[in-house]
């Protein structure tokens, strides 16, 4: 009878050992990928951040561009035109096309973001996260799109000026074209980043309560404007046009560092596990 019940005993410890050693490589699993997950998000606002000083990292005054910026300005409704004046047509290519191709790093930063908001619930992870892919798919017109209209008002310089008034009118059409993209896009994100900035406040997110100060959207544009500003030329031309990515570096630099051994908040590790 001892025989038996020992036997039994060491069969229930040996199935006890084996399921938690087989919880615990899941949840080192999981973290790992968040971890890469964040770093592809950090490489995601590199590229995004490269793409804006190569698209808008200009300054053109009105007297190098007379016809433009004098004349017609009353007619040319894109106001980000003296950002791309100068720059040559590869590097505006450059700048549409490296943010377009890099797109998917920040589908998968999109991801770490949900991971470390999963504790709060469903009702919470699922919009941030739904968010955040509408943001990234509706990014890549809203930012390519700059070329586009940049190099329809660079070609009025290079035409008779018959054709000119044509030019100016498809310019417009483009530029609304790009605005609808553009707003969709910031403003899917925003409120994406007031929704994570409220989870985390509340203390049911993977993160610490103080990391909501920093996630959110009121220091995400204080981070993406004040960088540029205070660094020196030509950084500050630059990167002048590039506060958006800025503020994502920012924010996927500190969550991937936060979440870089698992969640920091202790009160969250059931729930995490509970979904992992």
């Amino acid at each position: 009878m001892w025989e038996s019940l020992l036997l039994r005993l060491l069969i229930v410890k040996n199935a006890y050992q084996s399921h938690t050693m087989g919880w615990m490589s899941t949840s080192e699993a999981h973290w790992r990928l968040v971890r890469l997950a964040g770093v592809a998000g950090i490489i995601g606002a590199i590229c995004w951040t490269i793409g804006d000083a190569a698209l808008v990292g200009e300054h053109a005054r009105p007297e190098q561009y007379p016809l433009l910026l004098k004349d017609y300005v009353g007619r040319i409704d894109f106001v980000g035109l003296r950002a791309m004046l100068p720059a040559s047509e590869p590097r505006l290519a450059f700048g549409a096309l490296i943010g377009h191709l890099s797109i998917p790093l920040y589908l998968v930063g999109s991801w770490h973001l949900f991971a470390a908001v999963r504790p709060a619930g469903s009702w919470t992870a699922w919009p941030i996260f739904a968010l955040m892919i509408c943001s990234s798919a509706w990014s890549p017109l809203g930012h390519a799109a700059f070329y586009f209209v940049g190099m329809i008002y660079k070609t009025i310089l290079l035409v008779p000026e018959t054709s000119h008034a044509a030019l100016l009118d498809l310019g417009n059409r483009f530029h609304l074209v790009l605005l609808i993209a553009w707003v969709s896009a910031v403003a899917s994100f925003a409120l994406a980043l007031l929704l994570l900035g409220l989870a985390i406040a509340r203390g049911r997110t993977a993160y610490p309560r103080w990391a909501g100060l920093v996630l959110n959207p009121i220091s995400f544009m204080g981070i993406g404007i004040g960088v540029p500003w205070l660094t020196p030329e030509p950084l500050h031309t630059w990167l002048d046009g590039a506060a958006f990515n800025i503020g994502w570096l920012a924010v996927y630099g500190l969550s991937t560092f936060l979440l870089w051994h698992g969640p920091r908040n202790r009160s969250a590790i059931a729930q995490v596990n509970a979904v992992t």
